[in-house]
């Protein structure tokens, strides 16, 4: 997309607006107040003359004017949580009236599975939150925002990398060990895959399905639960036109702080001394005292710096916008729906500039566009069109961030002068990260998803009264196209080398000889094919109330990256009866018959039935009408779902048809000649994997009780629910085989794991006059234990990893250190495998577990929990005073563990050697010990694992409660509605500023966040960033 092509739609947009605005009538002017049956003034209310697309909304103070045809239009006076009113105009042209309540328990509607239903009927677990909450955080991507706001739903945040930053989302903790954990995400029904690049400001709201009899429907695709997001459609009214702008300033929640070079020299020299004991040599000190007092006076930084290389690196701040223009309006007939959108994110290294043909900045800028459009063409036949379109383009520099980060971490003080006049000055031995983040080169990279889908609804009631029947047909495109420009050979900015003159001057000289540019393009693409037809039923007879649901749906997926150059595909057939009796007693069944290719021919559809029963209470006669209690509702459900994500990114891999065998796979080659200088290697090949053709999805047998309740005049609710899931048929190879076995075995079926939990979820609403306050509070338990894995018998069985949870961490239990010679020489003292039991003052002391006179790794046990929080919770305030509001979220988890790295917790961990940070200066020396100073980490090594091996084993010594409490989100927003604003055509207009990550609470060491855990190749993650947000949003 061109830059011209959002300015030209923010401008047509914005003309059509108001050419909309300025339809009205003159005939009558009619004013008005509306209340509830509390005698409480209603903001919002809509009053809709009948017929005509001419509406207003009531003032804070229930006011409204509206200009009407003539004395017989019909008002039509609606406000959520009430009973609408019609009311003729006549000879009035001031009108009062009063709305009665309705009963939300009975009147409300929950989004389900392909549809809604009733909330007082529905027997199925899940939870939704108004998108009005996403628009408070002020993040790039919608899965930050559910942090901490549904009971059940887990998301951690990885990483802070502008357009990269997403959360991983877990509904109900980990139901398996081999295969996908990710939930199913469906945007109007329609399954997605780029769900975190919508636009806020286009959600309605958000609901995750979590027990069986909600998820049931999808089958195969429904084991790790469903996300859906509901966007916003048109309403029938005039033209209702917003704009919001949000400004915004990131900084990173949290960065270590590095020693300076004289303590790290001289920490450095404490290293060497305490190898010398295990190595057998003399102690020579890397750094004479001479040279540590220009590391600490500063008189040469040139040949003796002290880098802070994280300041110089990474910038305190950076700058984010976003904007966002919306049209809501329509008829009868005709109702719209459109939103354009921009956000615009840069990232926080420093020195990006050094180059002139390019800036190294991570960059990060989205469009977005969407236009759902309703149309009534008859009575009963309706077109529902709907149309999104999201445009990324990425920029900066080639190198991963995770690579450039953890570049930092490595690079010690003294190793560098760091840039001068402009320069990138290194030393002959290297080591300035700097170089990591030209030398890979520039990338751009643009990315376009548009989404497409037509539905068309059919009333049948000339068949049957109730019956009805819709078609789907759903269209996604994704292309992206990346450029990458590099130097060969050489970095992108050329590094100097200092040298000292004879004259005691320093000149820099260039340590490679420059090249010139070459170009990479690589472009991908895929698409999405999606159908759907259905027919729906749904009638009352009397006080019996049935519902009925019969569905086809096919998907189709074809991406070059998948193994095989295969498309995917899915079959379903689903079937959902409901019955209750005058909404007291309720029953649901729920089926599904799911097939995909991935599985052999005759095994790829299976079938999933799910079961569920309610009882409200409160509906008896028998139940006391008090004040106290208003509501209550038991609700049970059973079901099967399935899932057919079996292994790691298996549709992109070899192991994406194990039922078919592999015939060979290449081995690395075997070396022909008589001299090195001779040999030849010739490539290889070994026998395949054998093939399963029996593989199946996993499936996951669920149970689900829950109870709600209603207290105080439905002031405040709770529901509490209690699950239970096993799951079977996970992938897995058998670890029990014969030695003799001369191919690769095929995988199998053969995995069971169990998961059981609770949630807890509390709402207080209540008012105070005109102050309006809401507390939530939620909280979630849950529980994963293997059950079978196949597993060879452990010598020990406290050692097994079957029936531990999933990713339980193991390792020794310290005892603290060892201080003296006398505690080291302790005849009692068992024998360490590690260093050749050559222990010394500073070294970590074990458990000798299984008493057997050594410590060794028979003594590992599990320890803490796993790096999945077993705990999430969130609880939030939301008030408001006239126009004045205030929100804060906070959210935290605990029964999580964080075992910290070497990067986090020893100096010198590379050759280089690296750096170290501020807090290791608290690592044991005899002079901190003689002098009772404060120690939390074993004796300095240098940067040769064969030196600390012993004390960097895998125990509780190193192991973190990685609980935490952060203030994820806090908002204050006051609105002005007044007469000076209508003058120039704005009906309202609200200014806020909120926050996002703003404050954590929890144990870990400085400078680590605890929701952001190394990645998996053990590298320091781009930090996660804390954001302050001011912002304005103007109503039409």
């Amino acid at each position: 997309m061109s830059k011209k092509s959002p300015n030209c739609l923010l401008a047509a947009l914005a003309v059509f607006s108001v050419l909309l605005s300025f339809t009205s009538y003159s005939q009558i002017k009619v004013t008005g107040v509306i209340s509830n049956d509390k005698k409480e003034f209603l903001s919002g209310a809509t009053i809709n003359e009948k017929g005509t697309s001419n509406s207003t909304s009531t003032k804070p103070d229930g006011a409204f004017n509206i200009t009407v045809r003539n004395s017989e239009s019909v008002l039509v006076i609606s406000a959520i949580g009430h009973l609408p009113m019609e009311v003729t105009v006549g000879q009035k042209t001031e009108i009062e009236a009063t709305l009665a309540s309705t009963n939300r328990e009975m009147d409300s509607v929950v989004v389900v599975g392909y549809g809604t239903q009733k909330k007082i009927s529905n027997t199925g677990a899940q939870s939704s939150m108004s998108g009005t909450l996403l628009v408070q955080s002020p993040v790039a991507n919608i899965s930050n925002s559910l942090v901490g706001r549904l009971p059940g739903l887990f998301a951690s945040q990885g990483s802070g990398e502008p357009g990269n930053d997403q959360s991983t989302l877990r509904i109900r903790g980990v139901g398996t060990f081999n295969g996908s954990q990710e939930p199913l995400v469906l945007v109007d029904g329609i399954q997605v895959d780029n769900y975190n690049n919508i636009d806020p400001n286009e959600i309605e709201n958000v609901t995750i399905l979590k027990d069986a009899s909600s998820t049931a429907v999808y089958g195969i695709r429904g084991a790790n639960g469903v996300l859906i997001i509901t966007t916003k459609r048109g309403k029938a009214g005039p033209a209702k036109v917003a704009y919001t702008f949000n400004n915004a300033i990131n900084s990173f929640t949290a960065i270590r702080a590095q020693m300076n070079a004289y303590d790290w020299a001289n920490s450095f020299n404490q290293a060497i001394k305490a190898d010398a004991y295990l190595t057998g040599g003399a102690y020579t000190p890397r750094y004479s005292d001479a040279d540590l007092q220009k590391y600490k006076d500063g008189s040469d930084p040139i040949f003796f710096p002290n880098v802070d290389w994280y300041k110089l690196m990474l910038r305190k701040n950076s700058i984010q916008q976003q904007h966002n223009l919306s049209i809501n309006g329509g008829t009868d007939k005709v109702k719209y729906a459109v939103s354009i959108g921009m956000f615009n994110q840069q990232g926080l290294f420093n020195n990006t500039d050094l180059n002139p043909d390019y800036d190294a900045q991570v960059r990060f800028r989205r469009y977005n566009f969407r236009s759902n459009l309703n149309f009534t063409v008859t009575k009963r036949f309706r077109i529902q069109v709907d149309m999104s379109s999201q445009t990324e383009q990425r920029s900066g520099s080639n190198g991963a961030t995770a690579s450039i980060i953890e570049s930092i971490a490595r690079a010690n003080p003294t190793v560098a002068p760091g840039v001068v006049d402009g320069k990138i000055i290194v030393f002959p031995s290297g080591g300035n990260p700097l170089v990591g983040l030209y030398e890979p080169g520039y990338q751009r990279e643009y990315r376009n998803f548009l989404n497409g889908s037509l539905r068309l609804d059919h009333d049948l009631d000339f068949i049957t009264k109730g019956l009805t029947t819709h078609i789907i047909a759903s269209y996604q495109n994704f292309n992206s196209q990346r450029f990458v420009n590099r130097k060969n050979g050489v970095p992108a900015v050329i590094p100097y080398v200092p040298v000292r003159q004879p004259d005691g001057s320093i000149a820099f000289l260039p340590q490679v000889t420059d090249a010139s540019y070459g170009s990479v393009e690589t472009i991908r693409k895929n698409r999405r094919i999606t159908a759907e037809f259905a027919i729906d039923y749904k009638r009352s007879f009397g006080k019996h109330n049935v519902s009925g649901l019969l569905l086809y749906n096919q998907q189709k997926n074809v991406d070059p990256t998948y193994a095989f150059l295969v498309p995917s595909g899915y079959q379903s057939y689903v079937g959902r009866a409901t019955y209750d009796y005058k909404s007291r007693y309720l029953a649901q069944v729920d089926i599904a018959y799911n097939g995909t290719e991935n599985f052999a021919p005759g095994k790829r559809f299976g079938t999933f039935p799910a079961y569920s029963l309610g009882w409200v209470v409160s509906q008896e006669d028998f139940f006391p009408k008090s004040e106290i209690i208003n509501f209550l509702k038991f609700r049970g459900s059973y079901g099967e779902v399935g899932s057919d994500q079996i292994g790691a990114n298996f549709l992109t891999s070899n192991n994406r048809f194990l039922y078919r065998p592999t015939a060979w796979t290449f081995i690395g080659g075997t070396r022909f000649g008589e001299t090195p200088g001779s040999l030849n290697t010739v490539l290889g090949a070994l026998e395949g994997r054998g093939s399963n053709p029996d593989l199946t999805w996993e499936r996951a047998k669920k149970a689900n009780l829950g109870i709600e309740m209603s207290f105080w005049k439905r002031k405040v609710n709770l529901t509490v629910e209690l699950f239970d899931e096993k799951r079977d048929n996970i992938l897995a190879t058998r670890q029990t085989i014969s030695s003799i076995i001369g191919v690769p075995i095929p995988s199998e079926n053969l995995g069971k794991m169990q998961n059981r939990g609770y949630e807890i979820d509390l709402t207080l609403n209540n008012n105070l006059g005109q102050f309006n306050y809401q507390i939530n509070a939620n909280y979630s338990f849950a529980r994963n234990k293997i059950l079978y894995q196949d597993e060879v018998n452990q010598l020990y069985a406290y050692q097994a990893r079957t029936g531990q949870r999933f990713g339980q961490i193991f390792g020794l239990i310290d005892q603290g250190l060892f201080n003296t010679w006398e505690e080291v020489n302790d005849p009692k003292r068992p024998t360490y495998l590690w260093n050749n039991n050559k222990i010394q003052p500073g070294d970590i002391r074990y458990v000798d577990y299984n008493n057997d006179g050594k410590v060794d790794n028979f003594d590992q046990v599990p320890i803490g929990f796993s790096q999945v929080p077993e705990i999430t919770y969130g609880f939030s305030l939301i008030a408001s005073y006239k126009g004045f509001s205030i929100s804060a979220l906070f959210q935290g988890v605990s029964n999580v563990s964080l075992p910290y790295t070497r990067r986090f917790n020893s100096a010198f961990f590379d050759a280089i050697p690296s750096g170290a940070v501020d807090y290791l200066i608290e690592s044991w020396t005899e002079e901190r010990y003689n002098a009772g100073l404060p120690i939390r980490f074993p004796r300095f090594s240098a940067g040769s694992n064969s030196t600390a091996v012993n004390n960097y084993q895998s125990s509780t010594f190193f192991l973190a409660d990685a609980s935490y409490l952060r203030l994820k989100n806090v908002e204050v927003g006051y609105t002005i509605s007044s007469r000076i604003l209508n003058k120039v055509g704005i009906s309202s207009a609200r200014i806020y500023a909120n926050a996002n990550n703003l404050y954590t609470w929890s144990k870990v060491y400085p400078g680590v966040d605890p929701e952001s855990p190394p990645t998996p190749t053990n590298q320091e993650p781009y930090p996660l960033v804390k954001t302050i947000n001011t912002g304005v949003k103007l109503n039409f």
